[in-house]
């Protein structure tokens, strides 16, 4: 397979790729929210006149939604506006828009809001069990399991070793803010966003406006940067409601103050973990875990029954417990971030396997490999373990470790963490080939992202199958109205589910030119010649344009489609006490290597080398895969050692902006290398894997754990800032 410069590449040097931060429309006018000045609070009043009193100026608030969405029955599941109380700092109150974006500012000034303010809610720590209920609102999500004997696995320990961790919460920081531009056309709510879901976004702004799906109609721009961030609608539903209330287009973009008070981070969790060992051997193990979920509602927490099993690992223990809390703060909503809240859980989890190692006196690498999971094996909660690279994975890892701990010099410690993770697939989706006499055309209902999953990753899908040259190749994206359905990209699953629907598309065109040819279906490959595709099979070789129809001719060539379906394992319900857990689609593993310096004056840590053995399945692409474990491993190190937000006593964001979320800089990130263990296949096309999110989950861990090596000193928070590594050495 030849590698080639990804097709998108030149034009965005140059800047002629048009996000949506860069669209606009003749007449639009500019939109702007009315942030809540507290996190907590009742609205005593909203007094929208004396912005409506500037010429030109639109404004609305939740008196206006009954006018503004007439004929919507039945109770709307997330109000757009709140009506009497406030839930976190800059939340929207009301929105307005304007001829130009510092007129809509000005007016979003403008707008009186007299609050009552209340005490935020903020305590997520202590361990106390509480349970969902009137009496306390606060509790979300409360999941529970248990396994095996763990009053015999801790009553004959030779050993428990327990300890807390505190994790922080995290921004994805893309490159692009949230953006959008509205129109009401006609019965339809038109909107033009940037989005890793079109169709989630269609669903989620149905929900939020009380309109049938039908009537809104989603169009994906090019996206700068999601990571999780633009996975929900989130400027969408103001700019459909000035639009519709002014009759003219509108777009409303944040600022990137606005994308640190408002996007949808993760947030901070408390974990406690417990481990009995007898024998050298875990025999048992406890995890407590308390999540802050912002003001996210019942029932739509994810994370808490997914993101827990993290905390025991990928290992086989005897007997297990795992209790998870989510519980409502006045912070924004949790969102979903890389991997959400994986790295946070692994940091834990990893750390405490070292952690236990030391206390036995053994190798971490060894002691990893006596209890990581292999194929046939159970997970904690029933599953059975399906093809699984760790071990091969940890293996050679370990190797490097010990190559690298031979130059180690004075402070420095080299150290292994390890993740896993698990493939969303979603609702599933489709796509549609439709092969002429000059390209195949791949029409879909992703965008891409910048990964380079869809515009690179499918494309390779095709040319495997086909064999057709990838500048013969066209992804040929369609809004909601008319692009075949797929759920998204989220979750390391553009390549592996939307690259199902592709492989089988082309699998199906490959079928239909085998009987025209009248040869094998699988001897098929297309060629070109004098500008022209041509279908070969040994000697036998006709243009596309001679196999095809008139009719097919004149709709755009001949067609293929394929689709993929929402797929994942089933757990054991026996060993689930309370809540929702979530079964694991595959199992996909990393194994990464640090080397650290840790200055033994002022805590700072400098990483100098940095390895990734990542179980990959099947690699499709390998520029689009290696980018994929670059990024993943340059945004880990800033969830270890710099990232965190920070909240003031009143309940606002204090490091909102830049200038004081530091994320790491060129500079501080350390030559990568990348390493694919192939072999273990996957549920993806030709056996891959996703490999969007398992990247960032072992990072921290791993570079804790280094920290360990080089100092004697367990981490036990994150960031892993200087003055918390000064303060674990004492120094302060």
């Amino acid at each position: 397979m030849t590698f080639t410069v990804r097709p998108d590449a030149d034009a965005k040097l140059r800047g002629q790729v048009a996000f949506a931060t860069d669209r606009g429309v003749p007449g639009m006018l500019w939109g702007a929210l009315v942030p809540a000045p507290v996190a907590r609070g009742r609205i005593r009043s909203l007094d929208l006149g004396p912005a409506r009193a500037i010429d030109g100026v639109i404004a609305i608030g939740p008196a206006d939604l009954a006018r503004l969405l007439p004929g919507v029955t039945g109770a709307v599941e997330r109000p757009v506006f709140p009506t009497d109380r406030i839930q976190y700092h800059s939340q929207p109150l009301a929105a307005v828009a304007a001829p130009t974006r510092q007129l809509a500012r000005r007016a979003a000034r403008a707008v009186r809001v007299d609050v009552e303010p209340l005490p935020p809610l903020e305590e997520i720590e202590g361990f106390d069990p509480v349970h969902p209920g009137p009496d306390r609102p606060d509790v979300i999500a409360h999941v529970l399991a248990r396994h095996g004997d763990l009053d015999a696995a801790f009553g004959s320990a030779d050993f428990v070793l327990s300890e807390t961790y505190r994790t922080a919460g995290v921004c994805q920081v893309a490159l692009e803010p949230h953006a959008c531009i509205a129109e009401i056309q006609g019965d339809v709510w038109h909107v033009t966003t940037s989005t890793q879901t079109p169709f989630g976004a269609r669903e989620d702004l149905a929900s939020m406006l009380g309109l049938p799906e039908e009537r809104i109609v989603v169009e994906g721009t090019w996206v700068g940067g999601g990571f999780g961030g633009k996975g929900a609608p989130l400027v969408e539903p103001y700019a459909l409601l000035l639009a519709r209330a002014s009759g003219r287009p509108v777009r409303l973009a944040l600022s990137y103050r606005e994308e640190f008070q408002l996007g949808r981070t993760s947030l901070p969790s408390v974990v406690r973990i417990e481990s009995a060992v007898k024998g050298g051997r875990i025999a048992g193990r406890r995890v407590h875990w308390r999540l802050d979920a912002g003001a996210s509602l019942p029932g739509r927490d994810f994370t808490t029954g997914y993101a827990i099993g993290f905390i025991l690992g990928p290992y086989r223990i005897p007997a297990i417990e795992m209790e998870g809390y989510a519980f409502r703060t006045n912070k924004p909503p949790l969102g979903p971030h890389r991997a959400p809240m994986a790295p946070q859980c692994v940091f834990a989890e990893e750390s405490h396997m070292d952690h236990l190692a030391a206390r036995l006196g053994v190798d971490p690498v060894a002691f990893r490999r006596a209890h990581v999971w292999k194929e046939g094996d159970r997970t904690h909660l029933g599953q059975k373990v399906g093809p699984f690279g760790l071990d091969r994975c940890l293996e050679r890892a370990g190797a490097l470790a010990a190559t690298w701990s031979q130059d180690a010099a004075p402070h420095t410690g080299v150290a292994v963490g390890v993740g896993f993770w698990s493939t969303a697939t979603g609702a599933g989706g489709e796509v549609r080939l439709v092969l002429s006499p000059t390209e195949l055309k791949i029409i879909e209902g992703e965008r891409e992202i910048g990964s380079g999953s869809v515009i690179r990753g499918i494309v390779a899908v095709a040319e495997t199958v086909l064999g057709i040259s990838r500048d013969r190749v066209r992804v040929d994206y369609h809004d909601t109205r008319s692009a075949p359905f797929d759920s998204g990209v989220f979750g390391s699953r553009t390549l592996a589910a939307l690259g199902q629907a592709v492989q089988k598309a082309a699998l199906a065109l490959r079928d239909e030119l085998g009987k025209r040819l009248s040869v094998p279906a699988g001897s098929v490959q297309l060629a070109e010649e004098n500008g022209e595709l041509v279908a070969v099979s040994g000697r036998r070789r006709a243009k596309i344009r001679s196999l095809l129809t008139a009719t097919e001719l004149a709709l755009g060539g001949l067609t293929g489609e394929g689709r993929h379906y929402g797929v994942s394992g089933e757990i054991d319900t026996a060993r689930v006490v309370e809540g929702t857990f979530y079964p694991y689609t595959d199992f996909t593993g990393a194994a990464h290597v640090a080397m650290v310096q840790v200055d033994p004056e002022t805590g700072a840590v400098r990483v100098m080398r940095y390895a990734a053995f990542q179980d990959a399945g099947k690699v499709v692409d390998l520029p689009t895969a290696q980018g994929s474990i670059e990024g993943g491993v340059a945004m880990g190190l800033g969830t270890a050692l710099t990232e965190e937000t920070t909240w003031a006593e009143d309940g606002r964001m204090s490091n909102a902006g830049l200038l004081d979320y530091r994320i790491p800089t060129l500079g501080e990130i350390p030559p990568i290398e990348v390493h694919f263990e192939e072999g273990f296949l996957g549920a993806g096309p030709f056996g891959a894997k996703g490999l969007g999110e398992p990247p960032i989950i072992p990072v921290p861990a791993t570079v804790g754990n280094a920290i360990f090596a080089a100092s004697g000193v367990a981490m036990t928070e994150l960031p892993m800032t200087p003055e918390r590594v000064a303060r674990a050495l004492k120094l302060l």
